[in-house]
Order: C-alpha cells, then structure tokens, then sequence
C-alpha cells in the first residue's frame, strides 16, 4: 500500500491564493491515478490565524476517496475534529498510533516547549515490537539544523539520538519549507511556495508500506520561485561570461518553457564590474522570459566599478578558483562561500 505525505501548505482563503489550493489539487490528482486514498498532511495545513475551513472542506468532498490525515503544525493551533468536519478527514490533536497497511504510524501534532520525543515515549508500549514510521512537525537535528527562515528559533525538536532510541523505519516531518533527506528522517517541503525564500520546484512524497521505499515527486505548482546571486570580476569578457552564466543558471531550473510564465525571480550581484549599466542591461536581457518578484530590479548595491587590471583580474581569477575547490559543507556558523568570494575580492580590488 502507498500514502502520501505533504506538510506546510499554509492555506488561506482560495480567492487570495488559489496556487496553494492548485498545488493541493495537483497532489490529488497525481495520487489518485495511482489509487492512492490516504494523504497525510504533517503540520501547518493551514496559515496562521485563519480559521474559514470550508474551501478545505468541500476540496476533501470533492475528493472522497482519499482519507485526510492531518496532523496540526505551529500555525493549526485552532483545528480539531470540531472546526473541520469531514467524513474522510482525520485530525489528530493528541499524539497517536494509527495502523495502515502493514505498517503503525505514529502522528505527533505540534505543541509548544516540548520536544518529539517525549510525546513519543508517552507511546513506546504502543509500538514496542512494531515497524513504524514517526509523522510530526518541528526540527531535525542531524550534526546540522536545517533552517526555516521564515520562523527562526526551535520548534519541538528532534535529535538523531532521539531517532536511534526509538528507532524507527522512517521520520517524515513537517515545518521545514524544503525538501531534505537526513538519513532516514524526511523533509517534504512544501507543496507551493509561501514566498521568495522557496525556491525551486515543489514536491510531496510517496511512502510505500510494503517495501518502505520513498519517492519525491514534483507539484505542478502555478509558482516556481528563484533567486540567483552572481559574483563579477571586472575583465573585457564579463558581460559575456555573465550573459552564459545566467543560461546556465536557467538550464538548472530544469522548467519548461511553457511554464516560463510561471517563474518569479529576485537577482543580485556583488563584486567588481567595469561597466554596471551594461550588467543590468544583460540582467534584464538574460532573464526577460521571466516575471521579477514583485517587480524588483536586479539588485547591483553590493556592485562596485573598478578599472581593468590585468594583474589583479589573474589574481582574482586563481582565488575564484580555489575558493570553488573548497567542500563547503560545514554548516554551523562557518561563512558561505559567496561571502568569502566577496570578501576576497575586496582584498584585491579594495572596498
């Protein structure tokens, strides 16, 4: 048996944003070809102080063979089995242990100054000698934090210990609005992006009971949102280079052009240019195809003017390099990449 497993579509009124209630019809759509009748939604169904359910409600009428599962995040504060009404809809407030197919799943729904775990140790004799899988909403710490950088701060956190203890099958979390996969605990991320912040295409997962395989699957989202930050340094070739980075750029989105249309992006360059005037101009050139979020230009503040030096350009040039050749997977408070390129080149072509 198959399920699928969303988490923070932050729904609000259909007539405001009916991308999140097309995304939600998307995964619908897209599970019951496969006749897939449960969706489990891990948190933050619905935006913080909202509380007209009834464009969700007819949604899940009109989709009566698929059950609901819903477990409240940090903004369902208000949802119960009183506020939403449903025959197939399933809203667990208190933590649970709910048998499917082949496998137990235990939903823990949000709830402040707690951690996952000791609502899980409240349940342990309900899963002792069971395969089960953990669906919840909150923070992951694997040696690394994955970052919500809409709600700073820890929200009913989750250690990797916590999950060698209990030890289960599968985690599929909620709250963090990308995906990730962190052993074998899970991001979905969410099915439509709230803001700029989420790029990329969206996606939900498919869970199989039998043989415990996980699938991402894209959302065919009416929003793809993207950010792209460039470095420039000053040379008779940079607008070229620049115009075949930002190709480069476009190819990874991997979008189609029929859905170009779709696309919102917010862009910024740093470092050195000769010219600023003819490195908006390739901006605005090279991404002309595209909507700019809410109608910013390219941001070139951090951009600054520097004369041709063939030196100074080898210089820069060898550093960009090795600075690149560099594993930046630290995490933690080590600094990004593109702050230490822009740092360098301010050492070498001053501020």
């Amino acid at each position: 048996m198959k399920v699928a497993i969303t988490a923070d579509v932050h729904l609000r009124t259909k007539e405001g944003y009916p991308e999140r209630y097309n995304a939600l019809r998307d995964i619908l759509n897209q599970i019951q070809v496969e006749h897939i009748n449960f969706l489990f939604i891990a948190g933050d169904l619905f935006d913080k102080e909202f509380h007209d359910y009834s464009d969700f409600e007819k949604l899940c009428k009109e989709n009566n063979q698929v059950h609901f599962h819903i477990i409240p995040g940090n903004h369902d504060w208000n949802i119960s089995a009183k506020t939403i009404v449903g025959e197939n809809i399933h809203t667990y407030n208190e933590p649970t242990v709910v048998e499917i197919g082949s496998t137990s799943f235990m939903f823990i729904p949000y709830e402040e100054k707690t951690t996952m775990v000791n609502k899980i140790s409240g349940l342990k004799e309900n899963i002792k000698g069971k395969e089960w899988c953990l669906i919840g909403h909150g923070d992951y710490y694997s040696g690394s934090k994955e970052l919500n950088p809409l709600e700073p701060g820890t929200y009913m956190p989750l250690s990797r210990i916590n999950v060698e203890t209990y030890n289960p099958r599968m985690g599929f979390l909620g709250h963090i609005h990308k995906p990730a996969t962190l052993g074998n605990v899970y991001y979905m991320g969410s099915p439509c992006g709230v803001d700029i912040s989420e790029t990329g295409k969206r996606t939900f997962i498919i869970f199989d009971t039998e043989d415990k395989s996980v699938e991402f699957r894209n959302v065919n989202t009416d929003i793809y949102y993207f950010e792209e930050s460039f470095i420039l340094v000053p040379s008779e070739n940079e607008i070229k280079e620049l115009k075949q980075e930002i190709n480069n750029r476009i190819n990874k989105w991997n979008i189609a052009p029929l859905e170009y249309g779709k696309v919102n992006i917010r862009v910024k360059v740093k470092g050195y240019s000769l010219d600023k005037s003819e490195v908006v101009s390739a901006l605005n050139d090279g991404f002309a195809s595209f909507r700019f979020y809410k109608n910013e230009s390219p941001n070139i503040e951090e951009l600054r003017v520097s004369h041709t030096n063939p030196q100074k350009e080898e210089i820069a040039s060898r550093v960009m390099k090795l600075i690149d050749e560099v594993n930046w997977g630290f995490g933690g408070d080590e600094p990004e990449m593109e702050m230490v390129k822009v740092k360098a080149l301010e050492v070498i072509y001053g501020k």
